[in-house]
């Protein structure tokens, strides 16, 4: 590795670093919550009626820790599990107060990473956009799938029509 690529990598990681930590803070107002249980909202609320199964697959943790997860979201009333006919499969989906809860620590979570983005001017942003996207392209293209790249992500704040993963799927 040449010591610009070195630099540039270590520079991303601080950076990176520094929204985990704003965003960890944003979470840490919001008790029992992680940013785990955020990307499960986010999944299940994504994708209405996702098994457990495809939830553990997209969020990166065991099938044990997600069903605890979920129990845990259940217990607060913001998802509910309705048993399908394979008795080991459960359809998860958004109760109205998991879809405002999720709403909530996502546009959160953008207030805490734009603090990092305004930083920047105009011209840097849109720098800094094109940059990530075709970042986000190229990692579409390996062996990590879309919904684990987009797993904490705002549909709202990227919609499917300009989302970089969607396109790089929609054109493999």
């Amino acid at each position: 590795m040449s010591s610009n690529l070195l630099r540039t990598a270590n520079l991303l990681a601080t950076v990176s670093g520094a929204v985990q930590v704003r965003i960890d803070d944003q979470l840490k107002q919001h008790p029992n919550q992680t940013s785990s249980s955020l990307a499960a909202l986010n999944v299940i609320g994504m994708s209405d009626g996702c098994t457990n199964a495809a939830l553990s697959q997209t969020i990166g943790l065991s099938h044990t820790a997600t069903v605890r997860l979920v129990d845990k979201l259940e217990a607060q009333g913001l998802v509910v599990g309705r048993q399908l006919l394979d008795r080991r499969s459960v359809e998860l989906t958004l109760t109205a107060e998991g879809k405002v809860y999720a709403r909530t620590l996502l546009a959160q979570r953008c207030l805490a990473t734009g603090t990092i983005v305004e930083l920047l001017g105009s011209d840097e942003q849109h720098e800094l956009t094109r940059l990530l996207e075709k970042i986000l392209q190229r990692l579409a293209g390996q062996p990590s799938s879309r919904g684990h790249l987009c797993r904490l992500c705002d549909e709202m704040a990227c919609p499917p029509q300009d989302c970089p993963v969607h396109h790089a799927h929609s054109h493999a």
